[in-house]
């Protein structure tokens, strides 16, 4: 697995919409709240959920086909 598949599927994993209960609490407890109605936190997080599912499931590859011989 590469790095770049490594860091996609922890972003996946963070950022999962249901997790946003989460981190609005962990935020509000340990420094300071997040100045985001819930509405743009959905956004912001399925944003950065699917930037991870991007870095997990886009091809390495820089060819996008090869010929068959």
């Amino acid at each position: 697995m590469m790095m770049r598949q490594r860091l996609g599927v922890i972003l996946m994993i963070l950022f999962l919409p249901i997790n946003g209960p989460l981190w609005r609490m962990t935020m509000q407890e340990f420094w300071r709240p997040i100045p985001l109605g819930e509405l743009q936190f959905l956004g912001l997080s399925l944003a950065l959920f699917l930037i991870g599912a991007i870095l997990t499931f886009a091809s390495g590859n820089s060819s996008t086909s090869e010929a068959v011989e």
